[in-house]
């Protein structure tokens, strides 16, 4: 199960370096362009993509859970 949550671990480390690299370039680079803002924009995006795939996988537990449940519910009778 955990080999399974490792390209969630890897978005959420590429997130927070987009976003730190994004900071430092909006700092670092005051000629008004973008980049800074697209990397940090990336980040976020990367992060929110992470934080779904969490969301699947804890929805497919919970529903092996209350299927296990249904399941000795129904031996039991």
């Amino acid at each position: 199960m955990m080999k399974d949550r490792i390209i969630e671990k890897l978005l959420y480390k590429i997130a927070a370096l987009l976003v730190v690299c994004g900071v430092l370039a909006c700092f670092l680079n005051s000629s008004g362009s973008y980049f800074g803002l697209h990397l940090i924009l990336s980040g976020l995006i990367t992060g929110v993509i992470a934080i779904f795939l969490y969301m699947k996988y804890e929805n497919e537990l919970e529903q092996k859970r209350t299927a296990m449940k249904e399941k000795k519910s129904l031996k039991k009778r």
